[in-house]
């Protein structure tokens, strides 16, 4: 008997899985929208390593790990979004002076991601430094390094208000 072909063995998968993966994908994210995306995800995870699963039984295992996953990033994701907000001895973003909140976040946004995510990590977030070395996946040494660089930047930027250039969505900007 021949084995079917990828297209062929995945609409099968899909068929006879996608609605246990999304109730999967609901038990561990509360969010019917969420689950049905990680359940896509999953599937589209499939459909570029099929190459590399020997034993198409395996597949289901594969989506149900890929859903896991992905919730768990989602999650700690909307955690990290939420704590960003939220100022730590700073009050809250709401009740700062407007003009010094827009400076900042401008001039957040000219640093280069990883600064960017370093000082928000040590300072919106109230961090360690080995927290956020492991929230970022980089070295501790890291983390101390482009803080400072960052935290230099921003002292220079704030220095001048009025001054921050203002960045266009989806560049980076700033230098080391």
């Amino acid at each position: 008997m021949d084995r079917p072909s990828r297209r062929e063995a995945l609409a099968l998968l899909y068929e006879r899985h996608y609605a246990e993966l999304v109730r999967l994908g609901f038990a561990l994210t509360g969010d019917w929208a969420l689950a049905e995306d990680l359940a896509q995800e999953a599937f589209v995870r499939v459909w570029r390593s099929w190459g590399n699963i020997r034993d198409p039984r395996s597949a289901p295992a594969y989506l149900r790990t890929s859903v896991v996953n992905l919730a768990r990033r989602s999650l700690r994701r909307s955690l990290l979004e939420r704590r960003a907000w939220r100022w730590r001895g700073a009050g809250d973003l709401r009740s700062a002076d407007p003009g010094d909140t827009v400076d900042l976040l401008r001039a957040l946004a000219c640093l280069p991601a990883r600064k960017r995510a370093c000082v928000v990590s040590r300072f919106y977030l109230d961090l360690s430094e080995a927290d956020t070395a492991a929230a970022l996946g980089v070295s501790v040494g890291t983390v101390k390094s482009q803080t400072a660089k960052a935290v230099g930047r921003l002292e220079r930027l704030l220095a001048e208000p009025g001054t921050i250039p203002v960045p266009r969505p989806g560049h980076d900007h700033g230098g080391a």
